[in-house]
């Protein structure tokens, strides 16, 4: 589900309700994938970075959350609820690892692309994140103020190649999460059955 078809503006928080199935004709989710493009003071700075919701452990990661929480209303008066929000959240090792497989996938799309394609899977205090009841990233696709960056993403062939890269990155989390699944089966883990009328039941 996407939460608009066309270019208009849906606040930080609507997003996530969205994805919580809180949303008129709207459905809980299995995985939030937010995507975003960055910019910088620095029209040389460049690369594609994808993030999951904790503590900013470096400037950079700050920076880019204090861009991204800007357009937010929430204020300072609520750093104690953001605060307890993050460090209560069940889905961080599991957004890390969605994390990770959504970097891996554009970095090696972008890469075939062109060259200098930056990396990062840094973690910071985003609101749009904040609330989510699933793995939840956010995905900084390019810098809208570096030229070259600026002008790929003006071109469909670019932009598609992105939007199969992410696509990949989720299956590719999907596939993982399926295989680890698998094998806590078959090592002997204990086994649940779901069974109901005229069901075999499911292991």
């Amino acid at each position: 589900m996407l939460t608009r078809s066309t270019d208009v503006y849906v606040p930080l928080e609507e997003r996530t309700a969205i994805a919580n199935g809180q949303v008129a004709r709207s459905h809980p989710a299995d995985l939030f994938l937010s995507i975003h493009a960055n910019a910088s003071r620095n029209p040389g700075a460049r690369g594609i970075e994808t993030y999951f919701l904790n503590f900013a452990r470096s400037r950079h990661a700050e920076a880019v959350a204090a861009r991204e929480n800007a357009i937010s209303p929430a204020t300072l008066k609520d750093l104690q609820g953001l605060v307890k929000a993050i460090a209560t959240n069940s889905k961080i090792d599991e957004s890390r690892d969605f994390a990770a497989s959504v970097q891996e996938s554009m970095v090696r799309a972008a890469r075939g692309a062109h060259s200098g394609a930056g990396s990062g899977r840094p973690h910071g205090p985003f609101y749009v994140l904040i609330g989510a009841n699933m793995p939840s990233v956010l995905a900084e696709i390019a810098f809208l103020s570096n030229p070259e960056d600026e002008k790929r993403l003006r071109t469909a062939q670019y932009r598609d190649l992105l939007a199969r890269s992410l696509l990949a990155g989720v299956r590719s989390y999907l596939e993982a999460l399926n295989r680890t699944q698998l094998r806590q089966l078959t090592d002997g883990t204990p086994r649940t059955t779901v069974g109901g009328r005229g069901s075999t039941g499911a292991r």
